[in-house]
């Protein structure tokens, strides 16, 4: 067939004057070239999985991980109290890092099990307050401090007296912490009204601190008149109370949960 030949077929094509040409045959559909029909249910499913698999691994991974999350945030049960455990102190911010466990054994000693589940456990969250190390990390403690102030869930701070005297503010006008003067006036572990020393007490022997604990190491309560950040609740009155109570114990050496703790340094 000659190029005359083809164009005149194409014409008559294109005129309607036939409807097929045994001379020009029309190609498939470029979309249409390789496709198939996938037959029969598991077929189908098998193909499916063969060209969406990583998809599905995918979306499984993180819908398994979405829904770990949400269950664990749900069902996690919070502490029968928190403390929040600080220092600026290059030295003493380092030993909480592996002495934090030792205290936080020790102050479950003298914690009630408020939640009645049959199983006491004291919150303590640690931060290390020392500004000289990296800023990335001392900034993120520094939130996570205020942060734990603004929430009104922790009552009972341990740290060193410059540092008490910074998250709260000066005492006369800010009135953060309780009197503890008014009432224990006789304990000489008391100093500064508002400060319970805690080198050489039963609480440091608690907590396995008797030789290293630093000097410079108080508990103190926030007060109920603290005039900070949000306004007092019924929820806050009762976090004040329970840290009252554990440091009543604490003073009167009242170990109500008395526990056997494995010898740590120190």
């Amino acid at each position: 067939m000659s190029y005359d030949d083809d164009k005149r077929e194409l014409l008559k094509l294109k005129q309607g004057l036939i409807e097929e040409s045994e001379i020009i045959k029309e190609e498939p559909n470029a979309a249409d070239k390789g496709k198939y029909e996938v037959k029969g249910f598991k077929n189908k499913v098998a193909n499916f999985f063969y060209h969406y698999k990583i998809h599905v691994i995918l979306i499984s991974f993180f819908t398994a991980l979405t829904v770990f999350l949400v269950y664990t945030t749900v069902t996690k049960e919070r502490g029968d109290a928190r403390v929040l455990l600080f220092s600026d102190d290059p030295e003493v911010a380092a030993s909480f890092y592996y002495k934090s466990y030792d205290i936080e054994r020790a102050l479950e000693q003298y914690t009630p099990n408020y939640d009645n589940n049959g199983y006491v456990h004291v919150e303590l969250f640690y931060m290390n307050m020392n500004a000289e190390r990296d800023a990335n990390y001392y900034m993120a403690d520094q939130a996570k401090l205020y942060g734990e102030l603004r929430s009104a869930v922790a009552y009972m701070f341990i740290a060193n007296r410059q540092q008490l005297s910074d998250v709260l503010g000066n005492q006369s006008e800010s009135k953060g912490f309780e009197d503890l003067s008014a009432l224990y006036p006789d304990d000489p572990n008391i100093v500064d009204k508002y400060y319970y020393h805690i080198k050489g007490t039963a609480f440091a022997d608690a907590a396995m601190y008797l030789e290293s604990c630093p000097d410079d190491l108080y508990i103190a309560i926030r007060s109920k008149t603290f005039t900070g950040i949000r306004e007092y609740d019924d929820e806050m009155a009762e976090n004040h109370d329970k840290a009252m109570e554990i440091l009543d114990n604490i003073v009167k050496d009242n170990k109500i949960n008395p526990i056997v703790t494995e010898q740590s340094e120190k």
